[in-house]
C-alpha cells in the first residue's frame, strides 16, 4: 500500500463511506454515487500500486487488474458497475435513488473484500461494524432469497409437470372410454345384422312371384265371370220391347237441359238400344239414337 498506514487507509475509506450514507440519507442520490464512484477509484489506485501498475484510467485500471489476477472476476465487475452509475450521475445528472442504493450495496461488499484481502484488520468503530453487519445480512437474506425462490421455481415447475401429465393420463383415460361407448354399440349391431342373415332363411323367388301370378289369374277370370253376365243383359235389354208410361221427351242428350227434339205420348213402343246410366236410355228416334228417361218405360209383356 506504498507508505501509507493500514489504519490511516482505513479510516479514509471508512469516512468516504459514511459520507456516502449521509448523502443518501439526505436523499442526494446523485452525490452519493460520485461519492460511491471516487471511493472505488481510491480503492483500484491502491490495488494498482501494490501491484506495480501504472495509474491510468480507472477503466484500464480494473482491467489490468483482473488481468494479472489480483482482484476477482466479480470485483472486477462490481467496479465497473458503480463506474458506470458515478460516470451517468456525473454526465447525465441521475439522481435515481434505485441507482445510488446499487452503487452503495455492491461498494460495501467491496470494502469488505479489499480489507480481507490486504488483512487489514484495524478496530472497527460502531459504525462500521453496524454498516459490516447490515451489508453481510443483507447478502445473506438476498442469497437466501435467491435459493429459496430458485426452490420454489423448481417446485412449480414440478408441480405443473406432474399436473400436466395427469391431465394428459385424464385425457387420455377418457378418451379411451369415449372410444368404448362409440365402438361397443357399434360391435352389437353388426352381430345383430349377422344373426339375423343367419337364422333369416333365404325366400324363394318362385313362392314369391307364384301368388302375384295366381291373384293375376284369378283376377281375369274373376273380371271374365263378371263381364259374361254385362254382356248377356245387354243381349236381353236389346231384345226386350220398351213402352212409355207417360207422356215421355225424347231429348239430343242425356240431361234435362238438353234439347228436345221429340215426344212420345203414353203407352207407345220406342226403339230401346241400350242402357245410357241408371237414369237415362239411348233409344232410335227418327233413325238417330236420342235419349229419354228410364223411369217412364216399362217392357213389354207378351
Amino acid at each position: 500500500m506504498g507508505k501509507m498506514e493500514n489504519s490511516g487507509i482505513w479510516e479514509q475509506i471508512q469516512k468516504s463511506v459514511q459520507e456516502t450514507e449521509r448523502l443518501m440519507g439526505q436523499k442526494k442520490y446523485n452525490l452519493s454515487m460520485i461519492k460511491a464512484r471516487q471511493t472505488m477509484e481510491f480503492m483500484v489506485k491502491l490495488q494498482c500500486d501494490k501491484a506495480g501498475i501504472v495509474e491510468g484510467a480507472t477503466e484500464n485500471m480494473i482491467r489490468e487488474l483482473y488481468e494479472g489476477k489480483w482482484i476477482s472476476k466479480s470485483t472486477a465487475e462490481h467496479y465497473m458497475q458503480i463506474l458506470d452509475l458515478g460516470n451517468k450521475a456525473t454526465k447525465d445528472g441521475d439522481n435515481s435513488a434505485y441507482n445510488a442504493t446499487q452503487a452503495h450495496h455492491v461498494l460495501a461488499q467491496e470494502i469488505y473484500a479489499f480489507v480481507d484481502a490486504d488483512k487489514v484488520k484495524p478496530r472497527r468503530s460502531s459504525a462500521s461494524r453496524q454498516t459490516a453487519k447490515s451489508s453481510d445480512g443483507s447478502t445473506r437474506q438476498r442469497q437466501s432469497a435467491t435459493s429459496a425462490a430458485a426452490s420454489a421455481t423448481s417446485a412449480a415447475r414440478t408441480s405443473r409437470t406432474s399436473g400436466g401429465s395427469k391431465k394428459s393420463k385424464k385425457s387420455s383415460g377418457l378418451k379411451q372410454e369415449d372410444l368404448l361407448k362409440l365402438l361397443i354399440p357399434i360391435a352389437l349391431i353388426i352381430v345383430l345384422i349377422f344373426l339375423i342373415k343367419v337364422l333369416t332363411p333365404d325366400k324363394d323367388p318362385t313362392n314369391e312371384t307364384t301368388p302375384a301370378a295366381q291373384v293375376t289369374v284369378e283376377q281375369q277370370q274373376t273380371d271374365a265371370v263378371e263381364t259374361t253376365p254385362a254382356e248377356t243383359e245387354a243381349v236381353m235389354d236389346a231384345a226386350v220391347t220398351y213402352k212409355t208410361t207417360t207422356t215421355l221427351n225424347v231429348r239430343s242428350g242425356p240431361s234435362t237441359d238438353a234439347e228436345r227434339i221429340g215426344k212420345f205420348d203414353p203407352d207407345k213402343t220406342v226403339e230401346f238400344v241400350r242402357d245410357h246410366d241408371d237414369f237415362w236410355a239411348v233409344i232410335l228416334y227418327n233413325g238417330q239414337e236420342a235419349y229419354v228417361a228410364k223411369e217412364y218405360l216399362t217392357p213389354v209383356t207378351e
